[in-house]
Protein backbone atom coordinates (compact mmCIF):
# COMPACT_ATOMS: atom_id res chain seq x y z
CA UNK A 1 0.00 0.00 0.00
CA UNK A 2 1.64 3.71 -1.39
CA UNK A 3 1.46 5.74 1.51
CA UNK A 4 0.73 9.51 0.79
CA UNK A 5 3.07 12.15 0.85
CA UNK A 6 1.48 15.15 2.71
CA UNK A 7 4.85 17.41 3.77
CA UNK A 8 8.35 17.33 3.85
CA UNK A 9 11.05 18.67 6.67
CA UNK A 10 14.71 18.96 6.50
CA UNK A 11 17.03 16.49 8.58
CA UNK A 12 17.65 19.72 11.23
CA UNK A 13 14.36 20.15 11.92
CA UNK A 14 13.25 16.25 12.39
CA UNK A 15 16.25 16.12 14.99
CA UNK A 16 15.76 19.72 16.82
CA UNK A 17 11.77 20.15 16.23
CA UNK A 18 10.07 17.59 14.61
CA UNK A 19 11.37 14.47 16.18
CA UNK A 20 9.34 11.18 16.96
CA UNK A 21 6.57 12.39 19.86
CA UNK A 22 6.06 15.66 18.22
CA UNK A 23 3.25 17.60 16.94
CA UNK A 24 3.63 19.35 13.56
CA UNK A 25 1.63 21.49 11.79
CA UNK A 26 1.58 20.52 7.99
CA UNK A 27 -0.59 22.84 5.50
CA UNK A 28 -2.92 19.97 4.84
CA UNK A 29 -3.03 18.63 8.37
CA UNK A 30 -1.82 18.41 11.98
CA UNK A 31 0.14 15.31 12.97
CA UNK A 32 2.65 13.42 15.21
CA UNK A 33 5.79 12.09 13.44
CA UNK A 34 5.70 8.37 14.64
CA UNK A 35 8.53 6.09 15.77
CA UNK A 36 12.13 6.35 14.35
CA UNK A 37 12.13 2.57 13.54
CA UNK A 38 9.44 2.52 11.40
CA UNK A 39 11.14 5.13 8.71
CA UNK A 40 12.76 4.19 5.56
CA UNK A 41 16.31 5.31 5.76
CA UNK A 42 18.82 3.56 2.85
CA UNK A 43 20.92 1.16 4.42
CA UNK A 44 24.24 3.05 3.24
CA UNK A 45 23.64 5.99 5.82
CA UNK A 46 24.91 3.70 8.59
CA UNK A 47 27.71 6.02 10.22
CA UNK A 48 30.16 4.69 12.83
CA UNK A 49 31.51 7.05 15.83
CA UNK A 50 33.27 4.99 18.07
CA UNK A 51 32.35 7.66 21.28
CA UNK A 52 28.60 7.99 20.21
CA UNK A 53 28.40 4.36 20.30
CA UNK A 54 30.00 3.75 23.84
CA UNK A 55 27.88 6.60 25.58
CA UNK A 56 24.47 5.41 24.28
CA UNK A 57 24.90 1.57 24.05
CA UNK A 58 24.40 1.41 20.25
CA UNK A 59 26.02 -0.26 16.88
CA UNK A 60 25.66 2.34 14.91
CA UNK A 61 23.98 6.26 13.76
CA UNK A 62 21.38 6.25 10.71
CA UNK A 63 21.94 9.57 8.72
CA UNK A 64 19.00 11.28 8.06
CA UNK A 65 21.35 14.11 6.44
CA UNK A 66 22.29 11.93 3.46
CA UNK A 67 20.16 10.89 0.82
CA UNK A 68 17.16 12.65 1.99
CA UNK A 69 14.88 11.80 -1.14
CA UNK A 70 14.91 8.66 -0.10
CA UNK A 71 14.20 8.71 3.54
CA UNK A 72 10.54 8.59 4.08
CA UNK A 73 9.08 9.97 7.75
CA UNK A 74 5.94 7.98 8.82
CA UNK A 75 3.20 10.05 10.80
CA UNK A 76 -0.25 9.67 12.50
CA UNK A 77 -2.99 12.49 12.71
CA UNK A 78 -3.05 13.90 15.88
CA UNK A 79 -5.35 15.14 17.83
CA UNK A 80 -8.05 13.53 16.78
CA UNK A 81 -10.45 16.47 17.54
CA UNK A 82 -11.23 18.80 15.19
CA UNK A 83 -13.32 21.94 14.76
CA UNK A 84 -15.25 23.69 11.43
CA UNK A 85 -14.64 27.14 11.37
CA UNK A 86 -17.74 27.55 9.18
CA UNK A 87 -20.53 25.64 11.43
CA UNK A 88 -18.59 25.24 14.39
CA UNK A 89 -19.56 20.92 14.79
CA UNK A 90 -16.94 19.15 16.30
CA UNK A 91 -15.21 15.89 14.99
CA UNK A 92 -13.28 13.41 16.49
CA UNK A 93 -12.12 10.95 13.68
CA UNK A 94 -9.72 13.47 11.98
CA UNK A 95 -11.38 13.81 9.04
CA UNK A 96 -9.94 16.62 6.68
CA UNK A 97 -13.44 18.44 5.62
CA UNK A 98 -16.54 18.79 7.86
CA UNK A 99 -19.25 16.44 7.29
CA UNK A 100 -22.18 18.75 8.53
CA UNK A 101 -21.25 21.56 5.71
CA UNK A 102 -21.01 19.00 2.90
CA UNK A 103 -24.42 17.65 4.30
CA UNK A 104 -26.54 20.16 4.86
CA UNK A 105 -24.76 23.17 2.62
CA UNK A 106 -22.88 20.75 -0.16
CA UNK A 107 -19.64 22.75 0.63
CA UNK A 108 -16.04 21.77 1.35
CA UNK A 109 -14.66 23.21 4.26
CA UNK A 110 -11.17 22.27 5.79
CA UNK A 111 -11.69 21.14 9.35
CA UNK A 112 -8.57 22.62 11.95
CA UNK A 113 -7.11 20.89 14.76
CA UNK A 114 -8.16 21.18 18.39
CA UNK A 115 -6.22 23.76 20.38
CA UNK A 116 -6.12 21.92 23.61
CA UNK A 117 -4.41 18.50 24.40
CA UNK A 118 -3.61 16.47 27.44
CA UNK A 119 0.00 15.65 28.53
CA UNK A 120 1.76 14.22 31.32
CA UNK A 121 5.54 14.64 32.55
CA UNK A 122 6.03 10.81 31.30
CA UNK A 123 5.55 11.59 28.08
CA UNK A 124 1.71 10.41 27.46
CA UNK A 125 -0.18 12.95 25.32
CA UNK A 126 -4.26 12.38 24.51
CA UNK A 127 -6.78 14.05 23.05
CA UNK A 128 -8.62 16.87 25.38
CA UNK A 129 -12.07 14.62 26.58
CA UNK A 130 -14.06 17.11 24.80
CA UNK A 131 -17.36 14.65 25.88
CA UNK A 132 -16.52 14.18 29.34
CA UNK A 133 -15.38 17.88 29.53
CA UNK A 134 -18.93 19.33 28.56
CA UNK A 135 -21.16 16.58 30.36
CA UNK A 136 -19.01 17.21 33.02
CA UNK A 137 -17.94 13.49 33.53
CA UNK A 138 -21.40 11.85 32.95
CA UNK A 139 -22.97 10.23 30.22
CA UNK A 140 -25.07 12.38 27.46
CA UNK A 141 -28.84 11.36 27.80
CA UNK A 142 -28.93 10.61 24.16
CA UNK A 143 -26.39 8.15 23.96
CA UNK A 144 -24.66 9.53 21.04
CA UNK A 145 -23.05 13.02 22.12
CA UNK A 146 -22.12 15.21 19.20
CA UNK A 147 -20.22 18.83 20.05
CA UNK A 148 -20.50 22.27 18.77
CA UNK A 149 -17.98 25.17 19.06
CA UNK A 150 -18.91 28.26 19.86
CA UNK A 151 -17.61 32.14 20.67
CA UNK A 152 -19.90 34.49 22.25
CA UNK A 153 -18.61 38.03 23.20
CA UNK A 154 -15.77 39.82 21.77
CA UNK A 155 -13.40 39.50 24.00
CA UNK A 156 -11.78 36.06 23.03
CA UNK A 157 -10.94 35.41 26.16
CA UNK A 158 -11.78 31.26 27.45
CA UNK A 159 -14.64 32.21 29.14
CA UNK A 160 -16.67 33.05 26.17
CA UNK A 161 -15.90 30.05 24.47
CA UNK A 162 -18.39 27.38 24.55
CA UNK A 163 -18.89 23.49 23.88
CA UNK A 164 -21.84 22.41 23.43
CA UNK A 165 -23.85 18.91 23.13
CA UNK A 166 -26.44 19.39 20.35
CA UNK A 167 -28.28 16.61 21.51
CA UNK A 168 -28.88 16.63 25.38
CA UNK A 169 -27.97 20.19 25.31
CA UNK A 170 -25.78 20.27 27.72
CA UNK A 171 -22.66 23.04 27.57
CA UNK A 172 -19.56 24.05 29.13
CA UNK A 173 -17.12 27.40 28.94
CA UNK A 174 -13.65 27.32 28.68
CA UNK A 175 -12.74 29.07 31.63
CA UNK A 176 -11.13 26.69 33.81
CA UNK A 177 -9.95 24.59 31.11
CA UNK A 178 -6.15 25.23 32.28
CA UNK A 179 -6.98 24.22 35.84
CA UNK A 180 -5.67 20.78 37.26
CA UNK A 181 -8.23 20.35 40.09
CA UNK A 182 -10.90 20.75 37.52
CA UNK A 183 -9.68 18.22 35.14
CA UNK A 184 -8.50 15.78 37.61
CA UNK A 185 -12.96 15.13 37.96
CA UNK A 186 -13.14 14.09 34.46
CA UNK A 187 -9.35 12.50 34.31
CA UNK A 188 -8.70 11.19 37.73
CA UNK A 189 -4.52 10.00 36.27
CA UNK A 190 -2.62 9.89 33.29
CA UNK A 191 -4.42 7.58 30.14
CA UNK A 192 -0.82 6.46 29.05
CA UNK A 193 -1.74 7.01 25.47
CA UNK A 194 1.89 6.83 23.08
CA UNK A 195 0.26 7.73 19.55
CA UNK A 196 3.80 8.02 18.27
CA UNK A 197 4.37 4.39 18.98
CA UNK A 198 1.22 3.36 19.13
CA UNK A 199 0.25 1.61 22.08
CA UNK A 200 -0.72 2.37 25.61
CA UNK A 201 0.46 2.22 28.93
CA UNK A 202 -0.56 2.15 33.00
CA UNK A 203 0.96 5.56 34.26
CA UNK A 204 -0.55 7.14 37.69
CA UNK A 205 1.09 10.77 36.55
CA UNK A 206 -1.43 13.58 36.92
CA UNK A 207 -2.36 14.79 33.31
CA UNK A 208 -2.39 18.23 32.64
CA UNK A 209 -4.11 20.62 29.88
CA UNK A 210 -1.68 22.73 27.37
CA UNK A 211 -1.99 23.95 24.12
CA UNK A 212 -1.13 21.96 21.41
CA UNK A 213 1.06 24.43 19.78
CA UNK A 214 2.71 24.96 23.30
CA UNK A 215 7.07 24.57 23.20
CA UNK A 216 7.53 22.45 26.06
CA UNK A 217 5.58 19.59 25.39
CA UNK A 218 8.71 18.47 22.95
CA UNK A 219 11.99 18.78 24.23
CA UNK A 220 14.93 16.64 22.12
CA UNK A 221 17.55 14.81 23.77
CA UNK A 222 20.71 15.24 21.57
CA UNK A 223 23.79 13.96 22.05
CA UNK A 224 26.90 15.50 19.92
CA UNK A 225 30.78 14.98 19.47
CA UNK A 226 33.11 16.25 17.12
CA UNK A 227 34.34 14.03 14.32
CA UNK A 228 37.91 15.12 14.56
CA UNK A 229 41.28 13.22 16.11
CA UNK A 230 41.74 12.86 19.07
CA UNK A 231 45.10 12.96 21.07
CA UNK A 232 46.32 12.29 24.78
CA UNK A 233 45.83 14.52 27.80
CA UNK A 234 46.53 14.28 31.07
CA UNK A 235 43.42 12.89 31.83
CA UNK A 236 43.17 10.53 29.07
CA UNK A 237 46.61 8.87 28.60
CA UNK A 238 45.91 5.58 29.11
CA UNK A 239 42.57 5.52 26.92
CA UNK A 240 45.01 7.48 24.42
CA UNK A 241 47.20 4.26 24.22
CA UNK A 242 44.78 1.82 24.52
CA UNK A 243 43.44 3.06 21.30
CA UNK A 244 46.34 3.38 19.61
CA UNK A 245 47.61 0.06 20.10
CA UNK A 246 43.83 -1.68 19.67
CA UNK A 247 45.73 -4.02 16.89
CA UNK A 248 48.62 -4.98 19.34
CA UNK A 249 45.94 -6.08 21.98
CA UNK A 250 44.10 -7.76 20.10
CA UNK A 251 47.00 -10.24 18.61
CA UNK A 252 48.49 -10.62 22.51
CA UNK A 253 44.90 -11.37 23.31
CA UNK A 254 44.24 -13.92 20.58
CA UNK A 255 47.87 -15.92 20.94
CA UNK A 256 48.53 -16.04 25.17
CA UNK A 257 47.39 -18.92 26.47
CA UNK A 258 46.79 -17.73 29.60
CA UNK A 259 45.42 -15.47 31.69
CA UNK A 260 48.38 -14.11 33.91
CA UNK A 261 50.50 -14.32 30.41
CA UNK A 262 48.35 -12.15 28.53
CA UNK A 263 48.45 -9.31 31.67
CA UNK A 264 51.68 -9.19 31.73
CA UNK A 265 52.84 -9.21 27.90
CA UNK A 266 49.71 -6.49 27.49
CA UNK A 267 50.79 -4.39 29.95
CA UNK A 268 54.41 -4.47 29.22
CA UNK A 269 53.47 -3.62 25.66
CA UNK A 270 51.93 -0.70 27.11
CA UNK A 271 55.24 0.42 29.34
CA UNK A 272 52.51 0.33 32.44
CA UNK A 273 52.20 -1.45 35.89
CA UNK A 274 50.12 -4.76 35.91
CA UNK A 275 47.24 -3.03 38.31
CA UNK A 276 46.28 -1.27 35.18
CA UNK A 277 45.18 -4.29 33.56
CA UNK A 278 41.78 -4.20 33.98
CA UNK A 279 41.22 -0.62 33.51
CA UNK A 280 42.68 -1.25 30.00
CA UNK A 281 40.33 -4.06 29.20
CA UNK A 282 37.54 -1.88 30.00
CA UNK A 283 38.88 0.84 27.67
CA UNK A 284 39.75 -2.04 24.87
CA UNK A 285 36.25 -3.18 25.22
CA UNK A 286 34.73 0.18 24.78
CA UNK A 287 33.17 -0.16 28.68
CA UNK A 288 34.54 3.13 30.09
CA UNK A 289 31.97 5.43 30.91
CA UNK A 290 31.46 8.46 28.49
CA UNK A 291 30.38 11.41 30.12
CA UNK A 292 29.90 15.53 28.98
CA UNK A 293 33.19 16.13 30.93
CA UNK A 294 35.57 13.34 29.17
CA UNK A 295 34.36 14.17 25.78
CA UNK A 296 34.87 17.67 25.86
CA UNK A 297 38.44 17.00 27.30
CA UNK A 298 39.56 14.68 24.16
CA UNK A 299 38.11 17.39 22.25
CA UNK A 300 40.10 20.07 23.64
CA UNK A 301 43.69 18.08 23.69
CA UNK A 302 42.94 18.12 19.94
CA UNK A 303 41.57 21.82 19.55
CA UNK A 304 44.64 23.25 21.66
CA UNK A 305 47.52 21.79 19.82
CA UNK A 306 46.34 24.31 16.57
CA UNK A 307 48.35 23.11 13.57
CA UNK A 308 45.81 19.58 12.79
CA UNK A 309 45.28 18.18 9.36
CA UNK A 310 43.56 15.29 9.25
CA UNK A 311 41.13 15.87 6.44
CA UNK A 312 41.92 11.92 4.90
CA UNK A 313 40.17 10.49 8.24
CA UNK A 314 37.73 12.60 10.22
CA UNK A 315 38.20 15.53 7.81
CA UNK A 316 39.22 18.09 10.57
CA UNK A 317 42.08 21.05 9.07
CA UNK A 318 43.13 23.02 12.06
CA UNK A 319 45.48 26.49 11.64
CA UNK A 320 46.76 27.83 14.61
CA UNK A 321 46.78 31.84 13.68
CA UNK A 322 48.32 34.91 15.15
CA UNK A 323 46.92 37.12 17.62
CA UNK A 324 46.37 40.71 17.27
CA UNK A 325 48.61 42.78 19.89
CA UNK A 326 44.98 44.55 21.22
CA UNK A 327 44.24 40.37 22.35
CA UNK A 328 47.28 38.82 23.45
CA UNK A 329 46.38 39.72 26.98
CA UNK A 330 42.94 38.04 26.93
CA UNK A 331 43.62 34.86 24.23
CA UNK A 332 46.34 32.35 24.78
CA UNK A 333 45.84 30.80 21.20
CA UNK A 334 43.05 31.22 18.25
CA UNK A 335 42.59 28.51 16.12
CA UNK A 336 40.87 28.69 13.05
CA UNK A 337 39.23 25.33 11.72
CA UNK A 338 38.73 25.20 8.24
CA UNK A 339 36.96 21.92 8.11
CA UNK A 340 34.72 21.23 10.74
CA UNK A 341 32.23 17.39 11.39
CA UNK A 342 30.22 16.78 14.18
CA UNK A 343 27.70 14.10 14.29
CA UNK A 344 24.31 14.97 16.39
CA UNK A 345 22.23 11.98 17.62
CA UNK A 346 18.57 11.86 18.41
CA UNK A 347 18.24 9.93 21.75
CA UNK A 348 14.91 10.67 23.43
CA UNK A 349 12.93 13.45 24.41
CA UNK A 350 11.00 15.14 27.05
CA UNK A 351 7.84 16.63 27.98
CA UNK A 352 7.04 19.92 30.50
CA UNK A 353 10.30 19.98 31.52
CA UNK A 354 14.32 20.58 29.53
CA UNK A 355 16.90 18.15 29.58
CA UNK A 356 19.81 18.32 31.78
CA UNK A 357 22.66 20.18 29.42
CA UNK A 358 25.41 18.74 31.91
CA UNK A 359 24.62 15.43 31.33
CA UNK A 360 27.17 12.99 33.93
CA UNK A 361 25.74 9.88 32.27
CA UNK A 362 23.36 8.95 29.37
CA UNK A 363 20.23 10.65 29.86
CA UNK A 364 16.84 8.73 30.70
CA UNK A 365 14.91 10.07 27.87
CA UNK A 366 11.44 9.12 26.55
CA UNK A 367 11.53 6.58 24.17
CA UNK A 368 11.45 7.18 20.05
CA UNK A 369 12.05 3.50 18.99
CA UNK A 370 8.79 1.42 19.41
CA UNK A 371 10.80 -1.47 19.35
CA UNK A 372 14.71 -1.29 20.96
CA UNK A 373 16.94 -1.24 18.61
CA UNK A 374 20.64 -1.03 17.93
CA UNK A 375 20.84 2.53 16.12
CA UNK A 376 19.76 5.86 16.42
CA UNK A 377 18.84 8.91 14.07
CA UNK A 378 21.21 11.51 13.52
CA UNK A 379 22.79 14.00 11.22
CA UNK A 380 26.56 15.12 10.07
CA UNK A 381 27.39 18.68 10.15
CA UNK A 382 29.63 19.76 7.69
CA UNK A 383 30.89 23.12 8.64
CA UNK A 384 33.61 25.57 9.96
CA UNK A 385 34.45 27.34 13.02
CA UNK A 386 36.94 29.62 14.82
CA UNK A 387 38.20 28.26 19.01
CA UNK A 388 39.06 30.73 20.94
CA UNK A 389 41.64 29.69 24.14
CA UNK A 390 41.52 32.52 26.77
CA UNK A 391 44.24 32.94 28.99
CA UNK A 392 44.56 31.16 31.91
CA UNK A 393 46.82 34.01 33.72
CA UNK A 394 44.36 36.27 32.72
CA UNK A 395 41.39 34.58 33.79
CA UNK A 396 43.41 32.98 37.50
CA UNK A 397 43.96 37.26 37.86
CA UNK A 398 39.93 37.97 37.04
CA UNK A 399 38.03 35.54 39.07
CA UNK A 400 40.56 36.49 42.41
CA UNK A 401 38.56 39.66 42.63
CA UNK A 402 35.97 39.81 45.46
CA UNK A 403 33.22 41.21 43.42
CA UNK A 404 33.77 38.93 40.90
CA UNK A 405 32.99 35.81 43.17
CA UNK A 406 30.17 37.49 45.15
CA UNK A 407 28.06 38.47 42.03
CA UNK A 408 29.17 35.26 39.92
CA UNK A 409 28.16 33.11 43.25
CA UNK A 410 24.58 34.73 43.25
CA UNK A 411 23.90 32.96 39.89
CA UNK A 412 25.71 29.83 40.46
CA UNK A 413 23.38 29.05 43.58
CA UNK A 414 20.41 30.12 42.18
CA UNK A 415 21.37 27.91 38.74
CA UNK A 416 21.87 24.50 41.39
CA UNK A 417 18.88 25.36 43.31
CA UNK A 418 16.99 25.01 39.77
CA UNK A 419 18.62 21.66 39.45
CA UNK A 420 17.78 20.75 43.00
CA UNK A 421 14.17 21.14 42.10
CA UNK A 422 14.63 19.49 38.64
CA UNK A 423 15.71 16.46 40.28
CA UNK A 424 19.28 16.70 39.05
CA UNK A 425 22.79 16.91 40.45
CA UNK A 426 24.94 20.00 41.57
CA UNK A 427 26.98 20.98 39.42
CA UNK A 428 30.48 22.25 40.64
CA UNK A 429 30.64 25.86 38.20
CA UNK A 430 32.94 28.90 38.85
CA UNK A 431 33.07 32.20 37.80
CA UNK A 432 35.15 31.88 34.53
CA UNK A 433 32.32 29.63 33.16
CA UNK A 434 30.26 32.59 33.16
CA UNK A 435 32.94 34.70 31.49
CA UNK A 436 33.13 32.35 28.80
CA UNK A 437 29.49 31.67 28.12
CA UNK A 438 28.57 35.11 27.82
CA UNK A 439 31.67 35.98 25.60
CA UNK A 440 30.40 33.16 23.41
CA UNK A 441 27.23 34.75 23.13
CA UNK A 442 28.54 38.24 22.54
CA UNK A 443 30.98 36.89 19.57
CA UNK A 444 28.10 35.11 18.11
CA UNK A 445 25.85 38.00 17.50
CA UNK A 446 28.68 39.89 16.11
CA UNK A 447 29.63 37.19 14.13
CA UNK A 448 26.46 36.71 12.39
CA UNK A 449 26.41 40.33 11.35
CA UNK A 450 30.19 39.94 9.59
CA UNK A 451 30.29 35.92 8.05
CA UNK A 452 27.40 36.01 6.28
CA UNK A 453 25.76 33.18 8.43
CA UNK A 454 22.19 33.75 10.58
CA UNK A 455 22.99 33.60 14.82
CA UNK A 456 20.80 30.48 14.01
CA UNK A 457 23.31 28.96 11.90
CA UNK A 458 25.85 29.41 14.51
CA UNK A 459 26.16 27.23 17.33
CA UNK A 460 28.90 27.34 20.62
CA UNK A 461 30.50 24.27 22.39
CA UNK A 462 31.95 25.49 25.63
CA UNK A 463 35.45 23.90 27.18
CA UNK A 464 34.91 24.49 30.67
CA UNK A 465 36.46 23.26 33.82
CA UNK A 466 40.16 23.49 35.52
CA UNK A 467 42.24 22.83 32.88
CA UNK A 468 39.83 23.74 29.94
CA UNK A 469 38.97 27.74 29.20
CA UNK A 470 37.82 28.13 25.62
CA UNK A 471 34.95 28.00 23.31
CA UNK A 472 34.04 26.82 19.63
CA UNK A 473 32.34 28.50 17.64
CA UNK A 474 31.19 26.78 14.54
CA UNK A 475 28.45 26.66 11.37
CA UNK A 476 26.14 24.30 13.08
CA UNK A 477 23.80 24.17 9.62
CA UNK A 478 22.64 20.14 8.38
CA UNK A 479 21.30 21.03 5.60
CA UNK A 480 24.43 22.45 3.68
CA UNK A 481 27.12 20.42 2.13
CA UNK A 482 30.06 22.16 3.82
CA UNK A 483 30.96 25.50 4.69
CA UNK A 484 30.75 29.03 3.09
CA UNK A 485 34.30 30.32 4.11
CA UNK A 486 32.51 33.00 5.43
CA UNK A 487 33.09 32.14 9.33
CA UNK A 488 36.82 31.36 8.95
CA UNK A 489 37.78 34.81 7.29
CA UNK A 490 36.86 36.22 10.27
CA UNK A 491 39.54 34.21 12.24
CA UNK A 492 42.48 36.75 10.46
CA UNK A 493 43.84 39.22 13.28
CA UNK A 494 43.07 42.58 10.88
CA UNK A 495 39.26 41.47 10.68
CA UNK A 496 38.48 39.95 14.72
CA UNK A 497 40.05 43.10 16.11
CA UNK A 498 37.25 45.61 15.12
CA UNK A 499 34.83 42.59 15.07
CA UNK A 500 35.69 42.10 18.82
CA UNK A 501 35.83 45.83 19.87
CA UNK A 502 32.50 46.04 17.91
CA UNK A 503 31.09 42.71 19.95
CA UNK A 504 32.17 44.40 23.45
CA UNK A 505 30.17 48.03 22.23
CA UNK A 506 26.99 46.15 21.61
CA UNK A 507 27.01 44.54 25.01
CA UNK A 508 27.68 47.75 26.57
CA UNK A 509 24.06 48.90 26.24
CA UNK A 510 20.47 47.13 26.46
CA UNK A 511 17.10 48.23 25.49
CA UNK A 512 16.18 47.19 28.73
CA UNK A 513 18.83 48.55 30.81
CA UNK A 514 18.89 49.91 33.39
CA UNK A 515 16.49 46.80 34.42
CA UNK A 516 19.04 44.46 32.93
CA UNK A 517 22.28 45.85 34.09
CA UNK A 518 21.45 47.36 37.46
CA UNK A 519 18.40 45.38 38.76
CA UNK A 520 18.36 43.22 41.85
CA UNK A 521 19.27 39.92 40.22
CA UNK A 522 17.52 38.05 43.61
CA UNK A 523 14.62 38.47 42.54
CA UNK A 524 14.89 38.16 38.67
CA UNK A 525 13.47 34.91 37.26
CA UNK A 526 15.69 34.32 34.93
CA UNK A 527 19.01 32.27 36.21
CA UNK A 528 21.62 35.07 34.56
CA UNK A 529 22.91 38.40 35.85
CA UNK A 530 22.53 41.16 33.26
CA UNK A 531 21.59 39.42 30.75
CA UNK A 532 18.12 39.29 28.65
CA UNK A 533 16.28 38.22 24.98
CA UNK A 534 17.32 42.48 23.94
CA UNK A 535 21.27 41.54 24.19
CA UNK A 536 22.62 38.35 25.36
CA UNK A 537 20.18 35.86 24.51
CA UNK A 538 20.82 33.78 21.56
CA UNK A 539 18.57 30.85 19.67
CA UNK A 540 17.94 27.63 21.70
CA UNK A 541 19.88 25.56 19.22
CA UNK A 542 23.06 27.81 19.11
CA UNK A 543 22.91 27.64 22.87
CA UNK A 544 24.26 24.71 25.23
CA UNK A 545 22.94 25.99 28.73
CA UNK A 546 19.40 27.18 27.59
CA UNK A 547 20.58 30.62 27.58
CA UNK A 548 21.22 30.02 31.31
CA UNK A 549 24.37 31.40 33.23
CA UNK A 550 24.89 34.90 31.37
CA UNK A 551 26.20 37.97 33.03
CA UNK A 552 27.02 41.32 30.45
CA UNK A 553 29.22 42.49 33.35
CA UNK A 554 31.84 39.76 33.34
CA UNK A 555 32.74 40.82 29.49
CA UNK A 556 31.90 44.77 29.66
CA UNK A 557 32.40 47.30 32.53
CA UNK A 558 28.77 48.04 33.24
CA UNK A 559 27.77 51.25 35.32
CA UNK A 560 28.25 50.27 39.43
CA UNK A 561 29.95 47.01 38.18
CA UNK A 562 33.31 48.53 36.28
CA UNK A 563 35.70 46.16 38.01
CA UNK A 564 33.69 42.93 37.28
CA UNK A 565 35.00 43.83 33.35
CA UNK A 566 37.55 40.84 32.21
CA UNK A 567 38.03 42.64 28.86
CA UNK A 568 39.09 46.14 29.06
CA UNK A 569 38.61 48.81 26.21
Amino acid sequence: MTKKVIGKLRPSQLLHYHGPGAIVDLLEDSVMITAADEWKIPRGNRYRETRLENMLKIDYVNLISEEEDRIQVSSCPFPKWRICPSCGMMDPYARKNCFYCNKNEGKEVRLYAARFILVCESGHISDFPWIEWVHKGQQCSSGKPVLKYESQGSAGSLSDIIVQCVKCKRRNTLAKIMKEEELAKIVPQCTGERPWLGDKEVCTEKMKTTLRSASNIYTPSITSVLSIPLTSSNTDDLAFNVEQKRDVIKNLLANMPTEELRQTTICGALNISSSLYDKVMIYYNNEEIVTYDSIRKQEWSTLVLGDVDDRDRTGFLGKKMEIHPGLERYFKSIVRIERLREVRVLNGFSRLQYPDPFFEQPQKAISIMKDKQNWLPGVLVHGEGIFFELNPQKIYEWESKNIVKEQTLKIILKYNKMREELGYNERDLTSRDILIHTFSHMIIKEFAAHSGYATTSLRERLYCGSDMMGVLIYTASSDSEGSLGGLIELAKPENLYPIFLRALERFEFCSSDPHCSDGDFDLQTSISGAACHACAYVSETSCEWNNHLLDRRTVMPLLGFEEMAFFEI
